[in-house]
């Protein structure tokens, strides 16, 4: 068969050279000792020109002429008589091979076997799937031992509902290959996908098994069978047969291992005590095969997070970062990003931080990192490394709004209103189409106490929702709104809002408790202001700040004694919740005190809240105000007079 008269193009004929050269190396070796070998080029025929005449002279370089040498050089004789001989490796009908270079008849049958695979090849690239089918059919009639080849056309013959044929291909690999377990496993879901005939299949599939004890599918053929005859029992000794392989090939223990997984693994990672019994036991097996091995490491630390056991998948981890300067593998580049939440998960969370900032000294452009040191240094209660590391990851990728309002929602906790203002503004003309930013900058603003540009910016967000996105007003948006209204002196506005967030919600306490307190605080509607405060109390009895208002609505009414009561357990769960007390609730307690005479203990908690208060000075003149006059009650008699509203 002459190449060239294949008919292929320039592609083909590289790819048949590469198979070809695999094969056909020992027909183009050196003849046998003692042999003459053929030449490369022509030998010179007789000649009749005199010895005497000198050779032509040679070219040392392109266009540089070397001076020939002054002694003439005879001429070869030759080294036969006859017409020349050829050394061709692509021979012709018409111009034969030697035969120390004819290919046998085996060699030849397997070199067009690899033509017409070629072909398929090519026309598979080209989309034509009808020659390409022709092509490997062909190829394989000429060499049916490829059993990968084999498995491809029947698959694409059972495709085309010509399933009979596909089990054909694959019975002739199997007689031409007898000991490879693939067709077998295919043939095994031929007959039970297509002819629905499952004792045959788990016939092929058992014999599979037999040929390859190691070979992970043959086992999920067997598996797969019993599945679907509800044999459940049955599959699972499947299962443990293949667990108990004495298998020394790594990839064979992580194909049962992720397949374990899959069948063993609940969506929130949870199994029973024996089936993660069982997948620990495979996953020891692979890492003992793979100790150096920071791929395979990788994936049982990736095993033991998802199945739960994060404890046990953070030395794996930390190996991997020891053996990975050997490795160049780029699946490996998350791997300090998973320790660093392993760490978080378990509670280390200063570990954690330490693998976080090693990650940025070496990556310094990935802003999710930044993101999430920012969020730990904010669980930490560190704001100011926190904002650092949110306003690193925003000048890296400043794409994602919600990362905006997070860095102003820590600047409000932070106290630095004006800066939240500036930075949301910003936000907001970069997403003018997002009513939630607009929704973080009216919140800004009413801390900032731009009281009227606060209920301004709520207006336009919630104007903008209405259109765009009705999921923000909710309770907690009218809640907000509401409580913004109040501030800014817009009693019955926010009376109206708190009124639509209760609506919206029935089951939220804040509301109930922030009208009735509004209500409470200024002698106004208090019976309908104590059953709103007592209503926020028995959504949520623990809640100190509730107590508070339920203390001050009991002192608004004139009954001292509850309201001390009421106060004081105020007191000791604000206390036992936030360790610190809160100035406010202080102050309360004082008043109540002093209207029922006891001026000591009045003077001793306006004291105290003077003490904590730092940032409300109007609240700590009106404190030392009261001190100055239950002083004076003190010293000349007179009565204190009564706190002013708050």
């Amino acid at each position: 068969m002459h190449f060239r008269q294949a008919g292929f193009s320039l592609k083909a004929r590289r790819v048949f050279s590469a198979g070809l050269a695999l094969f056909a190396a020992p027909v183009f070796a050196l003849p046998p000792s003692g042999a003459k070998p053929a030449s490369a080029t022509p030998v010179a025929a007789p000649s009749t020109v005199e010895s005497s005449r000198t050779a032509p002279r040679r070219r040392a370089t392109p266009g540089v002429e070397k001076p020939s040498s002054a002694k003439s050089v005879p001429v070869a004789p030759p080294a036969s008589a006859g017409p020349p001989e050829y050394a061709d490796a692509w021979p012709s009908e018409f111009r034969p091979a030697p035969p120390d270079l004819q290919l046998k008849a085996e060699d030849e049958r397997k070199a067009e076997a690899f033509s017409f695979f070629a072909r398929g090849l090519l026309a598979e690239d080209n989309a034509d799937q009808d020659a390409m089918l022709a092509a490997y059919r062909r190829a394989l009639e000429l060499d049916p031992s490829y059993a990968e080849l084999a498995v491809k056309v029947a698959y694409e013959l059972a495709r085309r509902n010509d399933v009979s044929a596909g089990i054909q291909i694959l019975k002739d690999t199997i007689k031409a290959a007898p000991k490879e377990p693939l067709p077998y496993i295919y043939l095994s879901q031929l007959y039970s996908h297509y002819l629905k005939k499952p004792d045959l299949a788990l016939t092929y599939a058992e014999q599979a098994i037999a040929l390859a004890p190691g070979n992970f599918k043959s086992y999920l053929a067997v598996y797969e069978l019993h599945e679907s005859t509800g044999q459940k029992a049955k599959a699972e000794a499947v299962l443990a047969r293949a667990v108990k392989i004495d298998s020394k090939d790594p990839h064979y223990w992580v194909d049962l291992g992720e397949f374990l997984q899959k069948v063993h693994l609940k969506e929130d990672g949870s199994s029973t005590p024996e089936d993660l019994k069982q997948m620990n036991a495979v996953y020891q097996r692979l890492a003992d095969l793979s100790q150096d091995d920071p791929a395979m490491l990788a994936r049982i630390a990736d095993y033991f997070v998802l199945s739960k056991q994060v404890k046990e998948a953070i030395p794996r981890y930390l190996a991997v970062l020891q053996a990975r300067s050997a490795s160049d593998d780029p699946t490996l580049g998350n791997i300090r990003e998973k320790l660093a939440r392993s760490l978080i998960f378990t509670g280390q969370r200063e570990a954690a931080i330490e693998v976080l900032e090693e990650m940025v000294q070496a990556s310094p452009q990935r802003f999710d990192t930044y993101e999430l040191l920012g969020e730990l240094y904010e669980q930490k209660g560190d704001l100011e490394r926190a904002m650092a590391n949110y306003e690193h990851s925003l000048l890296l990728d400043a794409s994602e709004p919600r990362n905006h309002l997070r860095l102003a929602d820590l600047l409000r906790q932070a106290k630095k209103y004006d800066q939240a203002v500036k930075m949301l503004e910003q936000a907001r003309a970069k997403f003018p189409d997002l009513p939630f930013i607009t929704y973080g900058l009216a919140l800004a603003l009413s801390q900032a106490k731009r009281h009227e540009e606060s209920l301004t910016a709520f207006a336009q967000a919630q104007a903008d929702a209405e259109s765009r996105n009705e999921e923000l007003l909710n309770a907690s948006f009218y809640f907000t709104y509401g409580a913004a209204a109040e501030q800014a002196g817009k009693l019955e506005q926010a009376a109206e809002l708190l009124k639509q967030s209760i609506e919206l919600d029935p089951n939220i306490p804040q509301a109930y408790n922030y009208l009735g307190y509004m209500w409470a605080d200024r002698g106004e509607r208090l019976e309908e202001a104590g059953t709103l405060i007592k209503k926020a109390v028995e959504l949520d009895p623990e809640n100190g700040a509730y107590l508070d208002s339920l203390g001050w609505f009991y002192f608004k009414r004139g009954d001292g004694e509850k309201a001390l009561k009421e106060l004081l357990r105020a007191q000791e769960n604000i206390l036992r919740e936030d360790k610190r007390d809160d100035p406010t609730v202080l102050d309360h307690i004082a008043d109540t005190y002093s209207k029922l005479g006891r001026i000591p203990e009045a003077l001793s908690y306006w004291q105290k809240a003077i003490a904590l208060e730092q940032d409300d000075q109007s609240l700590i003149a009106k404190i030392k105000e009261k001190i100055d006059a239950a002083k004076q009650k003190v010293t000349s008699g007179a009565p204190v007079p009564e706190p002013p509203k708050q």
